[in-house]
C-alpha cells in the first residue's frame, strides 16, 4: 500500500507538475497498448519483455520484465516519465524506482471502467486530452454495449482456471467483474483473496458449466489439469472445457474489451447449449 500511495499522487499531479513528458519509458505491456491508443507510441524510449502490441511495439528497445529491470539503462535513458502497472510489477523493483525519485505514472486498475480513466488521465499527462477523451468515450461506450448484451443473461456456472499448477482461480477484481457482466455465476466469486488456490474437489463440488482456460506468455502448461477424468463436471460432459487468447483478458488495456467479448461469446454458448438439452 504504500508503494501505492507513492504513485498515485504522482499520476494525478503530472498534468499540472510537470512540463509535458516527451521520453517515456512503459513497464508493463498493457501501459504500452494505452499509449500507442492515445497516440504516444512514439515516445516510448523503452519497455519490457512481452509488450508486444501493436506491432510497433515490437522494435522498442527491452530494459526488463515485470520482475527485473536493467536501471544503469534506464537512468542512461533519463525518461521524463515511467508508465507502469503496480499490480504486475514486482515490490522490489517499485521501491528501487521510488528511490531513485523518478516520476511515475500507474495504469492498474481494479475495475474495467477505470480503464477508461486512465487512458483520460494519460492523455492529460502528456499533452494528448482529445485523444484520451475519444478513446475512453469509444471505451465506456462498447462496455456499456457488451453489458447490456449479456449482463442480465441466465447465469452460467463458470471456473476461470488462472493457473493448473497450484490450481488458481479469480475470485475479486476486474476479471470477476467481467465474468459477472457476461452473465457468469463465477463458482468461487465468494473467496477470500483474489485470486485463490483451490483443490480439485472444491471444483468437482461446485459442478461449473463452463471451464475457461486462458493461455498467455508464460503460461504453456495449462493442459497439465486433464479434466476428462472427471466426467460428473458439467463443464466436461458437455466438452465445454474452453481454451482463450490470455493475452486479450489479462491485459487491461483498451484490447481487454475483444477478450470481454471473447469470454461472453463463450459462455452464452455454453448457455444455448444447456437450453438446447
Amino acid at each position: 500500500m504504500s508503494a501505492l500511495k507513492w504513485l498515485w499522487p504522482l499520476m494525478l499531479m503530472a498534468p499540472w507538475a510537470l512540463a509535458v513528458p516527451q521520453k517515456l519509458v512503459a513497464l508493463s505491456p498493457h501501459s504500452v497498448e494505452m499509449l500507442f491508443a492515445i497516440g504516444a507510441g512514439d515516445r516510448i524510449e523503452a519497455t519490457v519483455d512481452y509488450a508486444d502490441y501493436p506491432e510497433a511495439a515490437q522494435a522498442i528497445p527491452r530494459i526488463g520484465r515485470f520482475d527485473y529491470l536493467n536501471m544503469e539503462a534506464l537512468m542512461l535513458l533519463q525518461p521524463d516519465l515511467v508508465v507502469l502497472s503496480i499490480e504486475d510489477t514486482s515490490a522490489p523493483l517499485i521501491e528501487r524506482l521510488r528511490s531513485l525519485g523518478l516520476p511515475v505514472f500507474d495504469t492498474s486498475v481494479t475495475r474495467i471502467d477505470e480503464i477508461a480513466d486512465r487512458l483520460e488521465q494519460l492523455g492529460q499527462a502528456l499533452g494528448l486530452e482529445a485523444e484520451g477523451h475519444k478513446q475512453a468515450g469509444e471505451f465506456r461506450l462498447r462496455l456499456a454495449q457488451l453489458r447490456q448484451q449479456y449482463r442480465q443473461q441466465a447465469p452460467v456456472k463458470v471456473f476461470y482456471q488462472v493457473w493448473p499448477e497450484p490450481l488458481t482461480t479469480v475470485s475479486g477484481g476486474w476479471m470477476n467483474g467481467i465474468l459477472a457482466d457476461c452473465g457468469a455465476d463465477n463458482v468461487f466469486a465468494d473467496g477470500e483473496a483474489d485470486y485463490p488456490q483451490v483443490s480439485m474437489e472444491q471444483v468437482l463440488v461446485r459442478k461449473p458449466e463452463i471451464i475457461l482456460k486462458p493461455e498467455y506468455h508464460g503460461n504453456s502448461n495449462q493442459e497439465v489439469v486433464d479434466w476428462r477424468v472427471w466426467p460428473e463436471i458439467p463443464a466436461v460432459a458437455n466438452d465445454q472445457i474452453v481454451p482463450i487468447e490470455g493475452d486479450l483478458v489479462h491485459r487491461t488495456g483498451p484490447r481487454v474489451l475483444e477478450g470481454m467479448a471473447l469470454v461472453c461469446r463463450k459462455i452464452d454458448t455454453a448457455r444455448r447449449q444447456r437450453e438446447a438439452l
